[in-house]
């Protein structure tokens, strides 16, 4: 007997394709319409943040008296003032980037992705870091889940897209190669240096084999974004002739997804970057004033200042959607990053909620109570999933169907039951609650969380733009790999190494 294929009987088509099948044809003008405004704003509730039973909890008294070092601080970062200096540039370039890109830079970005994404079957961004997780994150936010393995018509005429450069595992690298296997590629290399190992390397492989596979074509297959001026991309593409976009002096890598760095990759997967810069206007504009309960980046940072002072050193940040889960990886260097000097700072722990809840929901409720939340609550998700009644109801679950609740009903209980329960364990928690899955609510939340860190570097009484101690580690491995002028980290680290008893067991 043959066995019939398996066919998604009684559901509709994926809507997430859908969207992708038509992606950028809503116009740019809708965006600023007061209805399109209203239905798309993102909700800030911290009511779950305030006097928490047990130790470390948040007085809304505390909170009231950081308001005017709040506003301070917002007043000064708005005019350039403090300790906001990289080597003598101003890093606030982020602020009002959203009204100082042009359309016209945006409409030279889209041509050459569009060009490009009907040359190739595949693109490849390679970048680390702030070149790196923005670009994911908005990626796997806003399409299919399994995006490369659908059809071309599937993906909205985008090619396939990958990501690399961003770890030294050599097994991701090659397994990652067999995607690219009997295709046309295409690739983006990011960096504003063109030295950070991690990229260089994968750089060198893949020019290397483009330039085998595709000859003379290869250089027109390589788009370099990168220092406008110096550095070793920059001398290689005036070499080479490669197509080049601008890493912006001004702009730190983290808060760098909507310049160059984020909006090529973006382009090619024909997400709309125009829409993409409403979002981040709109919430420029909502977090521009001084009214503090009306300023959700300004709440936002006040709440997490004061569970970082009340002894709160971890914060999860609980998405409860697959697609958010990308976003709280984007926070989880955008804080830590800005935050971690001086001893200051709390760790971001990315979590996809209810899956999470069966592995560290135990500590989350019980254990040592150095723990926030904020949770990314996803309020309408692309699709929805109904629920079946059963002939016997074994499971205990046809009061669902009875109810007339589906998947997705069941699905938002996961932020509001935790976020309860959480609470009376004497976690402190807040709620970003975020309409629908599209650009301009991203571009939104970004923003947001950008300026909201920002703050949290005048509060904590540090620069939030740099990050020296990332430095260390490079200098290490440099020292390690015997790179030339490291000569004197590689003795130091043997003379102390040569100190220490080794003890493996």
């Amino acid at each position: 007997m043959t066995m019939r294929g398996f066919e998604l009987l009684d559901l509709k088509e994926n809507n997430t394709i859908a969207l992708q099948k038509r992606r950028g044809d809503v116009k740019r003008k809708v965006f600023d319409a007061k209805a399109f405004r209203e239905a798309n704003r993102i909700t800030l509730d911290v009511t779950y943040m305030l006097e928490a039973p047990g130790p470390g909890s948040i007085a809304m008294e505390k909170v009231e008296a950081l308001i005017p070092e709040v506003l301070k601080a917002h007043e000064m970062l708005k005019r350039g003032k403090g300790d906001i200096y990289d080597r003598g540039t101003l890093m606030t370039g982020w602020q009002n980037l959203p009204v100082d890109i042009t359309r016209e830079h945006l409409r030279d970005i889209q041509t050459v992705a569009k060009k490009m994404s009907e040359e190739v079957d595949v693109f490849v961004s390679l970048g680390i870091g702030g070149s790196y997780l923005g670009i994911e994150a908005t990626f796997r936010a806003l399409t299919h889940t399994y995006f490369n393995q659908l059809t071309r018509t599937e993906r909205g005429g985008a090619p396939e897209i990958y990501f690399l450069g961003q770890n030294m595992d050599p097994d991701f690298f090659r397994d990652t190669l067999d995607m690219l296997r009997g295709k046309k590629v295409g690739i983006n290399v990011i960096s504003k240096s063109g030295t950070t190992t991690e990229t260089a390397i994968a750089f060198r492989i893949l020019r290397k084999m483009m330039e085998e596979n595709f000859g003379a074509d290869a250089d027109h297959l390589i788009l370099v974004t990168t220092d406008k001026e110096k550095g070793a991309l920059r001398t290689l593409a005036g070499e080479t002739g490669y197509r080049t976009f601008v890493v912006p002096d001004d702009v730190g890598g983290r808060f760098s997804v909507l310049t160059d760095v984020g909006l090529v990759g973006l382009a090619m997967a024909h997400i709309d970057i125009e829409e993409f810069v409403a979002g981040f206007q709109a919430m420029r504009e909502i977090s521009s004033g001084n009214n503090f309960w009306k300023n959700p980046a300004l709440v936002h940072a006040a709440m997490r200042h004061a569970a970082w002072s009340a002894g709160k050193k971890i914060e999860v940040v609980a998405a409860n959607s697959k697609s958010l889960y990308w976003v709280a990886r984007w926070m989880e260097q955008l804080f830590p990053e800005s935050e971690g000097h001086e001893g200051h700072g709390m760790w971001v722990s990315p979590s996809l909620y209810s899956e999470k809840l069966h592995a560290n929901g135990q500590m989350v409720q019980q254990g040592e109570r150095n723990i926030m939340e904020t949770f990314l609550a996803l309020k309408k998700h692309d699709n929805r999933i109904p629920i079946p009644q059963t002939d016997n109801n074994l499971d205990g679950l046809d009061f669902l169907v009875n109810r007339g609740m589906d998947m997705n009903h069941v699905n938002q209980m996961v932020v509001e039951g935790p976020a309860y329960a959480h609470y009376q364990g004497g976690v402190p928690n807040m709620t970003i609650e975020i309409p629908k899955r599209s650009a301009f609510n991203l571009g939104q939340l970004y923003y947001m969380m950008e300026k909201s860190v920002s703050i949290s570097g005048y509060l904590l009484g540090h620069n939030p733009f740099v990050q020296p101690g990332v430095e260390a580690y490079k200098r290490a491995m440099f020292a390690l790999v015997g790179k030339p002028g490291f000569e004197q980290e590689a003795q130091q680290m043997e003379n102390q190494l040569k100190g220490m008893k080794r003890i493996r067991i």
